[in-house]
């Protein structure tokens, strides 16, 4: 059990070492633009949808929208590898950030937020790559099918629901760092495009964090009702929205506000702190 355990510690910090090479740096660099470019296109498909016009408005749609583009298939594989070099920064960040911290309670929060977004852009660098070889991935179908299979599960109802109230943390989560413009703290000095960029993260932010609460919202919904098929993901939170009284004009706030997202994150690129 010894030998084990040592051998996955080394195993981290091994990974650790390699998500702090100039090589990676670079390509985590890149990871964002590519992030942001899936917002940017999430949020012209939900521009769509408040017109009346249909489209998958999640990151499947996203990036099937780039696979049909000229040289979609070298822009798809150029992603998968920056959202896989981004995903080992942020493991190197989540062990970095264990051993210096002497806080044990914001060690711990720092460790699990870079290890969250660790998970999060190696699911998008997979994405990319399933695309990249020529395969199709449908964002409502997958997660209404994991629903399926956690409500399946003993106590799945309960299981289900600790996983809306999760979703919904994390959209308020979102939400707070945009208003409060936490979010900064991410940034070296943007020098005289502070304010753009400040305006930029405030509206992405809060849009991301909305959507959130009501892909939460709807999980718990389909653990109420014993309906998998309410849990329908990023596209199934934005069409709900549409759905409600005056939704065209919250959808297409929504969509701006993403879009917003996406344009922030392409300036994290350039300033963000790495």
């Amino acid at each position: 059990m010894g030998n084990a355990s040592q051998g996955a510690n080394r195993a981290v910090s091994g990974a650790a070492s390699a998500g702090r090479s100039p090589a990676v740096r670079v390509l985590a660099r890149a990871g964002y633009v590519f992030i942001g470019l899936v917002h940017i296109l999430i949020g012209a498909i939900a521009l769509q949808l408040s017109g009346g016009q249909g489209g998958e408005a999640d990151q499947s749609g996203a990036i099937a929208t780039l696979a049909s583009k000229p040289g979609g298939g070298i822009l798809l594989w150029a992603g998968a590898v920056a959202c896989a070099a981004l995903a080992l920064w942020m493991v190197s960040e989540a062990v970095v950030g264990a051993r210096t911290e002497q806080e044990s309670g914001k060690k711990l929060k720092n460790a699990a937020e870079a290890g969250g977004k660790a998970v999060v852009f190696g699911f998008l660098a997979f994405t990319f790559a399933v695309f990249a070889a020529g395969g199709s991935k449908n964002s409502s179908q997958s997660a209404s099918d994991f629903t399926a299979k956690l409500l399946g599960a003993p106590a799945g109802v309960v299981i289900v629901v600790v996983l809306g109230l999760a979703v919904i943390g994390a959209g308020a989560y979102y939400a707070y760092k945009g208003i409060s413009r936490k979010f900064m703290a991410d940034l070296q000095d943007p020098g005289t495009a502070r304010t753009v960029v400040e305006w930029l993260g405030t509206i992405g932010y809060a849009a991301k964090g909305v959507v959130l609460a009501v892909v939460g919202v709807l999980v718990i919904v389909a653990a109420v009702t014993a309906d998998p098929s309410k849990s329908s993901g990023l596209d199934g939170g934005l069409k709900t929205l549409g759905a409600q009284p005056y939704g065209v004009f919250l959808l297409a706030a929504i969509a701006a506000g993403f879009i917003c997202f996406g344009v922030y994150s392409m300036a994290r690129a350039r300033y963000g702190k790495f």
